[in-house]
């Protein structure tokens, strides 16, 4: 007998038995809230406190899991809504796992700190036995997965007994929808505020990905009490983000007499790493004759906030999250640090919305940066945006201090700026996004973007003359690099722009390191963003165990032959391990090489995989009790 046939129903009868099934699961996703709320309070930990902080949990409990659960099970009625029994075994099956996965989930973020996802999932698939997972721990497994699903026909029995089920259903759909609006809204302002007990809740618990708006949150600020007080809407007790960066404080003492070098860091947006040739950039192209340039450099993302995060914090930027949420306690990177305990000028020039991307609330907290410039297109900002920087290196010359000046120029980014005498590459075409389509367009599109980028460069042998004709070339570090790269359906796959994949064209970037002192070379070795504050700090401050405080290596030593590269974009990470690509998705890993996002990826290297793990849990945990927090520098000069 198939159990999965019904017998012959009236219309109404069968409509009707339809919609008492569905009422059913609901009841039963009800009847979750409680289990689910364990785990997940769990997670939270000590991460928020005061009636605000727990109605946001509790908020989120509702509106975001109990939410998707109930727009999963309808999904499922949707799909299977002629098979009544299909339909309850379904999400019965689904709310099992559910449960189990937040179960596991809570356990391994306890014990590493990091959240099961679909990459994890792989790992454990193609190397069990490098997890060295002991038999008792599998035992337990299997014994919660059946744990979870005997709760699960217990819910569905009780669900069953429960009078007035209709009422109940609609109840609570109705209450988890005005949750999750209540809770994206108190996020919305947290996150514009920065404070700590709401936005310290989101690197704990998994798969959530809270609303932003800077905009709507600039707006309401005023609606969210103050986070600072002792009453029911003081702050948490701990950090927020259980983020120990770095892992022990790390001086930094010039020697009495030395003085520290002059730091020029030079942005291009968008900037891939095909055109840093002597046609389209020739004045970076003559410095990077002069110094150090690495061929197979990557950012530490395909978006400004991945490739600025790495290039500062020296750590994965799957770190991100646990940073914004413990900026209070973090104050600014430590490289930045560095900088101002050894009494440098500090002179940020960026028009980037920094701001709105929480850069100057996690990067420069309480450094002035100068984002207005004069002009009316990206190209003439970036004229005035260099007579800035180059007025503040003559300040700060004048007064013999050693400076910081970064520059962050914006014409290279879409939709590619330059005075209309500068068009040296043609044909060019300006791209339209949304009608760019023809293959024998591309060119065009692309000188467009190159004489962009030719402009900028332009501007940057400006700096470098000007560094000269002050005769500070013997004591100034300068570095030329980018946030991420520009792709122009390279693959023939419809990809513009950056933001939407991880092949070279998006993450790959020039990498040019003029270091006094040193002769010039090429670098062969892959690098990373995370390299360059880790190899700073140690000229600089003479660290030397840089496992402390960074994901990175100092480029000025043996590099590995291989290691895992990390990079996020704005919703997702991935992993590069060799030339292959994995890109982790909340349910699925997208495979391809680096170079064609067509092309299928090898199975990854179980000890670069390891690694990766490694890397990023390093810096998960709590500050050792009594430190200050831990990003300690000391320094005289």
């Amino acid at each position: 007998m198939n159990h999965f046939v019904e017998p012959r129903l009236t219309p109404g009868a069968w409509l009707r038995s339809r919609l008492e099934a569905y009422v059913l699961v609901l009841t039963v996703v009800a009847l979750h809230v409680p289990f689910l709320a364990l785990p997940l309070l769990r997670d939270v930990g000590g991460a928020t406190s005061g009636a605000l902080g727990y109605t946001y949990v509790l908020c989120v409990i509702l509106g975001w899991y109990a939410l998707i659960l109930t727009v999963v099970v309808s999904l499922v009625f949707l799909l299977s809504f002629t098979i009544r029994r299909v339909a309850l075994v379904a999400s019965g099956v689904l709310l099992a796992l559910a449960l189990y996965y937040l179960m596991i989930d809570s356990v391994v973020f306890d014990v590493y700190k990091f959240h099961v996802d679909a990459f994890w999932f792989n790992y454990l698939l193609t190397d069990f036995e490098g997890l060295g997972v002991p038999p008792s721990v599998i035992a337990t497994a299997l014994v919660a997965l059946l744990g979870a699903g005997l709760l699960e026909v217990g819910l569905f029995y009780l669900a069953r007994r429960l009078q007035r089920r209709g009422r109940i259903a609609a109840g609570f759909a109705a209450t988890v929808i005005v949750a999750f609006g209540v809770g994206q809204a108190i996020h919305i302002i947290a996150y514009y505020k920065s404070d700590g007990r709401i936005v310290g809740v989101t690197p704990r618990l998994p798969y959530y990905s809270p609303i932003t708006s800077h905009k709507q949150g600039a707006r309401y600020a005023g609606l969210l009490p103050s986070g600072h007080g002792s009453d029911a809407f003081s702050t948490a007790q701990e950090p927020a983000g259980e983020l120990r960066y770095p892992l022990r404080p790390v001086p930094c003492i010039v020697p009495p007499g030395k003085r520290p070098p002059n730091i020029v860091l030079l942005l291009l947006e968008s900037w891939r790493y095909d055109t840093m040739d002597s046609l389209t950039s020739p004045h970076v192209d003559a410095l990077a004759r002069r110094s150090s340039l690495f061929l197979h450099h990557f950012s530490s993302g395909n978006s400004t906030p991945s490739g600025v995060f790495g290039l500062f914090y020296g750590i994965h930027p799957t770190y991100w999250s646990a940073v914004k949420a413990s900026s209070e306690q973090i104050d600014n990177p430590l490289f930045i640090d560095m900088l101002q305990a050894n009494h440098y000028g500090l002179g940020i020039f960026a028009d980037s919305h920094f701001g709105r991307h929480k850069i100057k609330d996690t990067v420069f907290r309480g450094i002035p940066v100068e984002e207005k410039f004069a002009g009316g297109s990206a190209d003439a900002k970036d004229a005035d945006l260099n007579r800035h920087m180059l007025a503040f290196i003559d300040a700060q010359h004048a007064q013999r201090r050693p400076f910081f000046a970064f520059a962050f120029y914006k014409s290279t980014h879409y939709s590619y700026s330059y005075p209309a005498d500068r068009a040296v590459f043609q044909p060019a075409k300006d791209l339209n996004i949304a009608l760019a389509g023809r293959a024998s367009e591309a060119r065009a599109y692309f000188n467009d973007y190159r004489n962009s980028v030719h402009y900028v460069d332009d501007l940057i042998g400006d700096v470098v003359a000007h560094l000269d004709s002050l005769g500070l070339m013997d004591e100034t570090i300068i570095i030329v690099t980018s946030d991420h790269g520009e792709e122009f359906d390279d693959n023939h796959a419809r990809y513009w722009g950056h933001g939407s994949n991880f092949t070279q064209f998006q993450t790959k970037v020039p990498m040019v390191m003029y270091m006094p002192g040193r002769a010039p070379r090429r670098v062969n070795e892959t690098t990373t963003h995370v390299d360059v504050p880790t190899t700073l700090i140690e000229e600089i401050c003479g660290a030397t165990d840089v496992r402390d405080f960074s994901n990175g290596y100092d480029l000025f030593r043996p590099l590995p032959k291989e290691r895992p590269i990390v990079m996020t974009s704005y919703v997702n990470h991935a992993f590069m391990l060799g030339d292959d690509v994995f890109v982790v998705f909340p349910m699925y890993v997208q495979r391809y090489k680096v170079y064609d996002v067509k092309a299928r990826a090898a199975p990854p290297s179980s000890e670069l995989m390891r690694i990766a793990m490694e890397e990023v849990t390093r810096f998960n945990g709590q500050p050792v009790a009594g430190e200050r927090r831990a990003a300690t520098v000391t320094g005289t000069h």
